[in-house]
């Protein structure tokens, strides 16, 4: 049943997704999906999907040449500075850094 919430976050990065949403997916409670997500992916739920997105975006502007600002926004970001704090948050750098061809490599601090 768990298989069913990683399809979804792939399947749409972007979109706002809550504890709630994820947990009715999975047909459990909000703590029964966290305590199982996260004991199979090793992450919370939202930190998953964070994570996830930023390699997304990482891969978008270094490898498809994406302007931070489309990527932020195919994301689910309201603003290219929200999206830059959580992409620095996330890899230790800004996304400005691979825009200007640095690696793809985004792994999480």
């Amino acid at each position: 049943r768990l298989g069913r919430v990683l399809v979804a976050l792939h399947r749409e990065p972007g979109r706002d997704w809550t504890l709630v949403e994820l947990a009715k997916l999975m047909g459990a409670s909000r703590s029964v999906f966290a305590e199982r997500f996260l004991a199979v992916t090793g992450v919370p739920p939202l930190r998953y999907l964070t994570e996830m997105r930023m390699r997304l975006a990482a891969q978008w502007i270094s490898r498809d040449g994406m302007p931070i600002e489309t990527a932020a926004h195919r994301l689910g970001y309201g603003s290219h500075a929200a999206f830059s704090r959580a992409f620095k948050r996330v890899t230790g750098y800004p996304p400005g850094a691979i825009s200007n061809g640095g690696s793809t490599s985004v792994r999480p601090r």
